[in-house]
């Protein structure tokens, strides 16, 4: 039995291994669960936030992925919603009408960019689409962000993949996205850069954080520098 390093490394149990999101997708196809299956799949091969995917309310100005937001050199555009908090004070330091306030939060507009996915995704997605016959300025997941993590955490459930201190939830995906990325290239000096980009971190010292690993994996780092035969 493994130590529990929790307590002592950022984001250590946060990341889901390759192998557990591939038991949680084969429980999506043997359960003909074709939604979720592409909803896992995409939250693992965009590295967005759940709200960037399936949108934010209102979905008038916040309407989360779309048909239309394929573009045909396989990039995907993307809202961008981070959590920039509304100021609720002026620059007297007065508070501000919570009207303003809520007019305010409802009609703040994200920031939209382009990222690339992989081939394979980019024709799965595709395929869903045109099967399930989605118009073009629909959403691709009609669901509330809280669905996803219900979702999530009922799938992780039902394939006994859990955490010791708090359940499965969405997020655990952009945070596998970062760590299996960086793990699977080692030796590439500018990954931490790329990674940056397709994550959309203000600054690298973000994205740093994502570089911790555990003991573990440090050691088998060392075994293979120094006991090469």
């Amino acid at each position: 039995m493994g130590l529990d390093y929790t307590d002592i490394m950022r984001h250590k149990t946060d990341y889901l291994t390759p192998q557990e999101i591939e038991t949680m997708l084969d429980f999506c196809v043997k359960n003909k669960r074709v939604r979720d299956y592409l909803l896992i799949l995409t939250l693992q091969r965009t590295g967005r936030r759940v709200t960037e995917i399936v949108g934010q309310r209102p979905f008038t100005n916040k309407v989360g992925l779309r048909p239309c937001d394929i573009h045909p050199d396989g990039l995907i555009e993307f809202d961008i919603l981070k959590k920039n908090p509304i100021q609720t004070k002026n620059k007297k330091g007065k508070l501000r009408q919570a009207a303003q306030l809520i007019k305010e939060r409802l009609l703040k507009k994200p920031k939209r960019k382009l990222f690339p996915v992989d081939d394979q995704y980019l024709k799965l997605l595709q395929v869903y689409i045109k099967h399930h016959h989605i118009p073009t300025m629909a959403r691709i997941f009609p669901i509330s962000r809280q669905r996803v993590d219900m979702i999530i955490k009922d799938i992780a459930k039902q394939c006994k993949i859990e955490r010791p201190k708090k359940k499965i939830h969405a997020h655990n995906f952009r945070h596998s996205f970062a760590v299996n990325l960086l793990k699977d290239n080692p030796n590439d000096g500018s990954i931490l850069i790329h990674l940056q980009e397709l994550l959309d971190h203000s600054n690298l010292s973000v994205t740093k954080t994502y570089a911790q690993f555990t003991p573990e994996d440090k050691r088998e780092k060392l075994n293979k520098l120094f006991n090469k035969k």
